[in-house]
């Protein structure tokens, strides 16, 4: 029986540095809709939770501007800058991060809660 290997699409890493995240190419199929993103931590499933937001509903009001982060897109990353969520990630999750470091974590994207998912349980050399 012949068995194919097929190539994982939801599934990429997520550097977390000093003051930003950098999400991998494989996961840049999910940010194409993004004008800003809402970053979520679950203690509980020891995860980050990354939603995006498309540019009318950033900009209807609903949500709390404050909240809302920009996400910078290239051909081979996508990056998420704000030293305030770096901040409080490596309080939720006890991470210590240098300048010039980072740390490398499982990420992939769950097609039923349309969020990327960070999973903070072991570091990936």
């Amino acid at each position: 029986m012949l068995e194919f290997f097929e190539y994982d699409q939801l599934s990429g890493f997520a550097s977390i540095y000093d003051s930003h995240i950098t999400l991998n190419k494989t996961l840049l199929n999910y940010l194409t809709d993004a004008y800003r993103v809402r970053v979520a931590v679950n203690k509980e499933k020891n995860e980050i939770q990354i939603y995006t937001i498309n540019k009318d509903y950033a900009l209807s009001g609903e949500l709390n501007e404050a909240s809302l982060l920009p996400v910078s897109i290239s051909k081979t990353y996508a990056r998420i800058c704000s030293r305030p969520l770096i901040e409080y990630l490596s309080k939720a999750f006890n991470l210590s991060i240098e300048k010039k470091e980072f740390k490398r974590y499982p990420a992939c994207y769950n097609k039923e809660k349309k969020v990327i998912i960070i999973n903070m349980e072991k570091e990936v050399s």
